[in-house]
């Protein structure tokens, strides 16, 4: 059977369930109920490219970013990779949210989506909110996260069709290949993880964007042997 590095070399991506215990799930999930209460961001007012507008959503949350920092060995482990971290984000989603067919930006070279809970009100029997990765959909529980290339591997999720009153809460954690490309997205242009976005470098942005557009557009001759190098 692979290790989850040899899956993840393969194919892309990896599961890793109970990557975080279902107590500390819960105290995530509660968390962000709770901040929704007091502090409620619409994803819609703080972005022209909003995913999903008129959901409850933070770039950088503090209870994130450390969920960031204490990820990291374990999306290492399953990588293969030495990462930098980037930046945390989460969202609490309502019914009738969806989450369109994307691929991310470079900061999201290797990105996880973690179930931190979720509270289903319909009578359809076994009814989950799956997340749909390249064609494949996986159902997860609490504490459960699914490890993609970001930029590599469209993901989406199909209307939220649980009734009202219904919720799902999910973190999304971003890192880079400390040893790739994209290392310059370490921290996502921040001093360091925990700060708010008005500490990022306006024009790293544009400079990543620039190279994985010409990273995707050369041909891929790795297989081919034109030349000898030293």
């Amino acid at each position: 059977m692979p290790t989850k590095a040899e899956f993840f070399a393969k194919n892309k991506y990896v599961v890793y369930e109970k990557a975080i215990s279902a107590e500390v799930a819960r105290l995530g999930a509660q968390y962000a109920i709770f901040d929704a209460l007091q502090d409620w961001k619409d994803e819609g007012t703080m972005a022209n490219n909003a995913q999903v507008p008129g959901s409850h959503s933070k770039y950088a949350d503090p209870f994130m970013e450390s969920l960031e920092l204490l990820l990291l060995p374990k999306v290492e482990e399953s990588t293969g990779l030495s990462l930098y971290p980037t930046y945390s984000y989460y969202r609490l989603y309502k019914p009738g949210d969806d989450l369109l067919p994307h691929t991310d930006r470079p900061a999201c070279e290797i990105s996880l989506t973690i179930n931190l809970g979720y509270s289903y009100n319909t009578n359809i029997k076994d009814y989950s909110w799956d997340i749909w990765v390249e064609g494949k959909s996986f159902r997860t529980e609490p504490g459960d996260m699914i490890i993609y290339r970001g930029l590599e591997m469209n993901h989406w999720r199909e209307p939220f069709a649980a009734g009202r009153g219904s919720w799902q809460v999910q973190a999304f954690l971003h890192y880079v290949d400390a040893n790739g490309p994209y290392a310059m997205c370490k921290f996502d242009g921040r001093p360091s993880l925990g700060y708010p976005a008005n500490f990022k470098q306006p024009q790293l942005d544009s400079l990543a964007e620039n190279l994985a557009a010409s990273n995707f557009s050369k041909p891929n001759l790795s297989n081919s042997i034109l030349y000898v190098t030293r």
